[in-house]
């Protein structure tokens, strides 16, 4: 499951556990887990995700209406589906999704999954004691030709290292392993640096058996997680879009179906 590596803003709901969308592979672990995320307020919302060979399915509650997001590993489609008007917008990609992790005797493309990137292998290196590929990346968008650098782990499929031509810089620690939930995971340190600003530090707690987080810590007091996870097959239905929906564009959401 990956995701582009252009490190985005701190996303707090399309971007949740979206680490595990592009981790839709065939040697992908099925499971389903609660989702649960909260801010310095203590408000929270909840929510569900499905994980399965054929993609990954999150649903949550966006200003009381119900929206479920599918993504589809073998075409690498997003589709954000909206119940209440029996409607659906869809677009390529894994929004904010994290780089897939590497299969035995792979090599992880941090392009993979990313409309429109070029990425140029540079070679080998080592970061923090670990292996790592070096990578860059370019992307087009709005006539803008954006580049990085990113240096991905070898064992893990995600960035350690990642730096922009802005002076941004974003780096992975790992600090140890854990127990948390009764699942043996490993805990990260994400930092941000920008010059003329104090770096930022986010923390995760990844899963190696699901290859992706289960819990996230940001600035703010962000938190998310996922909490009852359960592991097993999952309905191949719960992956499509439901029969007698109308696909629309962002700009027709919200229109009465006879006027889109």
């Amino acid at each position: 499951m990956r995701k582009s590596h252009f490190i985005p803003a701190i996303p707090l709901l399309t971007g949740l556990l979206v680490s595990v969308a592009q981790a839709a592979s065939p040697s992908v672990v099925e499971f389903s887990a609660d989702i649960q995320q909260s801010g310095p307020q203590g408000a929270q919302s909840v929510g569900r995700v499905y994980v399965a060979n054929a993609g990954m399915r999150t649903e949550m509650t966006q200003g009381g209406q119900q929206v479920i997001q599918i993504f589809d590993g073998k075409t690498q489609t997003t589709r954000m589906i909206f119940p209440a008007q029996k409607s659906y917008i869809e677009q390529q990609g894994a929004a904010g999704a994290p780089a897939a992790p590497a299969q035995e005797g792979s090599e992880v493309d941090p392009c993979r999954g990313v409309p429109g990137a070029k990425c140029h292998k540079l070679g080998s290196d080592t970061i923090g004691g670990r292996e790592a590929v070096k990578w860059e990346m370019t992307l087009e968008r709005q006539g803008k030709v954006l580049s990085s650098t990113q240096w991905i782990d070898v064992e893990r499929g995600f960035p350690l290292r990642q730096e922009m031509p802005n002076n941004q810089r974003m780096e992975q620690n790992f600090l140890g392993k854990e127990d948390l939930h009764g699942r043996e995971v490993e805990k990260w340190e994400m930092k941000m640096m920008q010059v003329g600003q104090a770096p930022q530090s986010s923390y995760r707690w990844f899963d190696p058996q699901l290859n992706m987080a289960i819990r996230e810590e940001f600035p703010g007091g962000y938190v998310r997680e996922m909490l009852n996870i359960r592991v097993g097959a999952q309905d191949p239905a719960l992956f499509q879009v439901p029969a007698g929906f109308e696909k629309v564009t962002p700009q027709q959401l919200g229109r009465p179906a006879g006027k889109r």
